[in-house]
């Protein structure tokens, strides 16, 4: 009930407490006119008794009839009298309330103009124009609350103007800054494209001679037989084919597909290490292939498995001690082919950075530091998994391929 008139009051409209204000008035009347009534009907009732007691015991009756009229006339008028003092007072107070209501509202009015035009120029409340001193006051807190919000208006303003102004500047001196990136990314851009196009250039001016020289190793070697500084030679120029190869497929891999087809594993990494046999022994070192049984089919390119393949007999043949043997194996199962390489070398400290580009553990050793990058990148293109086991006794790196289906394909 409590919750009920809580809520009902805080809706109530001033119209309302006006009406429910003559309401309550006229009730106070009635109720106040109808118990003076009731008073004086019970003094005259009372009055009336007593005079026919006294008229019986007496045995008059003709002066007791007209004195019970004149008393019954007496109490219609006093009535009367009662009636209109009542109306005259609730005339009196509703016309009082309705002054008063009316300023009320007059001064109500004047609040809600002000507040209205808030969003706008704000006009002040003259003080004159209230009639009560409490709302004199609440024109006092707000007229001062008008002047503040009008001084941040004003505020907010200037400071608007001077974020629109920066940001005109700094739009335009970053328009410029833009512009001169563009030419200077045009400018890079281009400087990258003549690069490529030079090493394209170069690696495809390399190939021929390479080519001539060892063609010419091979004929030499036919007939006059083969020496010491002969195979230096040749060690050194397949050196150079492997780094040929890797720059060419790095210039080139963005360009061309690389079509996958079957090919037996153990075959293509025996012939690999035939190329770099000589290598291998003008290092001091040698060979030891454990191939598999049966022909081990994957599906994969060619140039991409030549890649990693080359980069770690090369690697294994920089890094391992001399006088030591690089085994090397591939080994098969139903779903996966596994090519390692192991040797005697130091320890690799970390074995996920030897993958970043130009990243070299030894800076003593020859090479970019591209090779370990280059196979990373083609394994994860390729769904290659690499595993690297490194201590101070020995160094392996496995690859695992997806088996292929090559026996059928091969024929």
């Amino acid at each position: 009930m409590g919750d009920w008139f809580s809520r009902r009051w805080s809706q109530i409209s001033l119209n309302q407490v006006n009406f429910y204000t003559i309401v309550f008035i006229l009730l106070f009347t009635v109720v106040f006119a109808s118990l003076l009534i009731f008073d004086e009907y019970k003094g005259f009732e009372k009055t009336v008794h007593l005079e026919i007691l006294v008229n019986d015991d007496i045995n008059v009756s003709k002066p007791a009839a007209l004195s019970h009229d004149a008393m019954k006339g007496r109490l219609i008028k006093i009535v009367l009298e009662i009636s209109t003092l009542a109306l005259i007072l609730f005339g009196f107070i509703v016309g009082i309330s309705k002054i008063v209501n009316s300023m009320i509202a007059q001064d109500i009015e004047r609040f809600l103009k002000f507040f209205e035009s808030l969003h706008d120029k704000t006009k002040p409340i003259e003080m004159d124009e209230l009639y009560f001193g409490e709302f004199r006051r609440m024109a006092g807190y707000a007229n001062e609350m008008a002047l503040t919000l009008e001084e941040q208006k004003e505020s907010l303003q200037q400071l608007n103007a001077s974020l629109e102004e920066r940001v005109r500047y700094k739009t335009q001196a970053l328009q410029i800054k833009n512009d001169a990136l563009e030419k200077e990314q045009k400018f890079s851009q281009e400087l990258l494209e003549s690069h490529k196009q030079f090493i394209r250039y170069a690696i495809h001016e390399t190939h021929t001679p390479l080519s001539v020289i060892m063609a010419n190793i091979e004929l030499f070697s036919m007939n006059e037989g083969r020496n010491r500084y002969l195979a230096k030679i040749e060690a050194a120029v397949k050196n150079i084919f492997s780094i040929y190869d890797d720059l060419s497929y790095l210039v080139k891999k963005d360009q061309i597909e690389y079509p996958q087809r079957p090919i037996d594993m153990g075959e293509y990494v025996e012939k690999r290490l035939e190329f770099f046999d000589e290598v291998a022994q003008f290092s001091n070192l040698s060979f030891d292939f454990a191939k598999p049984e049966f022909p081990a089919w994957i599906m994969f390119n060619e140039t991409k498995l030549q890649r990693v393949i080359d980069n770690n007999i090369t690697n294994a043949i920089k890094y391992t001690k001399s006088g030591e043997v690089i085994h090397v194996g591939v080994e098969c199962d139903t779903q996966k082919c596994l090519f390692w390489v192991e040797s005697r070398s130091q320890k690799i400290h970390d074995e996920q950075k030897i993958f970043e580009a130009y990243y070299r553990e030894r800076k003593k050793t020859d090479g970019f530091g591209l090779g370990l990058s280059l196979v990373k990148s083609i394994c994860d293109e390729d769904g290659v998994e690499i595993k690297i086991s490194s201590d101070n006794l020995s160094t392996r790196f496995e690859y695992h391929f997806i088996k292929g289906n090559g026996e059928n394909t091969s024929a």
